[in-house]
């Protein structure tokens, strides 16, 4: 059993983290924290654990062995520095770091305290993402040439005289470090380095459909060491919507939302349904079983550094 503590409600999944450490078995949830303490002790009192209003008097605790990090994305260095410094484990919320050397830095931290560290990157354990690597690395695809990702939602979409469901910090310079592109558009991000390797150009473009601080839509177009490219697409203004694709010379594998289709030369250059795969264990249960097992995880340092990268190339021209 691992006893945790919740570090900030500011992220709209913190709400999901916790949940899933409660129903996780060998994970307790012990204490609560939060940089804003009115919104720290309401979340403690919704969910009958104690708040700790001192960061330190939470890292100082040797009961506790981890902490679930959802603080402002700009808070994420110092809050890791300082819960790898007392010992503890760690799983954070996207991205690791603003920065290239924040991420190294942070990494430096982690070995040098000797614990485990873990980042969200939920996409990487589903289903229609791993039929996609399968069939490409299987060479069914012929030689891949780009990857196309896009994931939007309607969070930041005025409605009956609100600004949407998203949180209005979310969408303010002031802890967030950028909008849609930083935060949604992780997940095009990181499927598309996995699939092509190491980034070496980006160029990006921001809007500002409705008057936020951040962006609240955005595309990138990413060159790879590799040749390949990648038009990555996201958004908090539209409709919500998942796709991937995945063209190569032999063939094209598609997905939208979570059905998938592909055509190769096997299928005679016919669309067949794909039959997905079992998913992988999540980010926190991938950190559970390094923690308490020592088995390395799907989700890899090589994946937050990317992550980073092209999200810092971008946000360079904004």
């Amino acid at each position: 059993m691992i006893k945790v503590a919740m570090l900030s409600r500011w992220h709209v999944h913190a709400d999901d983290y916790i949940k899933e450490a409660l129903n996780h078995p060998d994970i307790e949830v012990a204490a609560i924290w939060d940089e804003d303490q009115s919104r720290g002790e309401a979340w403690a009192e919704e969910q009958g654990i104690p708040f700790i209003a001192e960061l330190e008097d939470v890292l100082s605790d040797p009961e506790i062995k981890g902490v679930i990090v959802d603080t402002p994305t700009k808070m994420h260095k110092e809050i890791i520095e300082k819960a790898a410094a007392h010992g503890k484990h760690i799983f954070s919320e996207k991205v690791l770091g603003l920065t290239g050397q924040e991420c190294e830095d942070i990494f430096h931290a982690v070995d040098q305290a000797g614990v485990h560290l873990m980042l969200s990157l939920p996409r990487l354990s589903a289903d229609y993402y791993l039929l996609g690597q399968q069939l490409a690395d299987e060479g069914k695809l012929g030689k891949i040439s780009s990857v196309r990702c896009r994931v939007a939602h309607d969070g930041a979409v005025p409605k009956d005289g609100g600004n949407g469901w998203l949180p209005p910090h979310f969408l303010k310079q002031e802890g967030t470090a950028g909008g849609s592109l930083i935060d949604l558009g992780a997940h095009p991000i990181y499927l598309a380095n996995r699939l092509c390797g190491e980034p070496v150009e980006v160029k990006a473009m921001f809007q500002h459909v409705y008057v936020h601080e951040v962006d609240d839509q955005s595309a990138v177009l990413v060159r790879y060491e590799s040749g390949q490219m990648a038009v990555l697409e996201t958004g908090f203004v539209t409709s919500g919507l998942f796709q991937l694709e995945i063209h190569g010379s032999e063939g094209i594998y598609l997905v939208e939302d979570k059905a998938a289709r592909y055509k190769t030369l096997e299928t005679g250059g016919e669309w067949k349904v794909a039959a997905l795969p079992e998913g992988l264990p999540s980010a926190m249960e991938q950190w559970v079983a390094q923690v308490e097992k020592g088995q390395m995880p799907f989700i890899t340092r090589q994946d937050m550094r990317r992550l980073t990268k092209v999200n810092e190339l971008a946000y360079q021209q904004s």
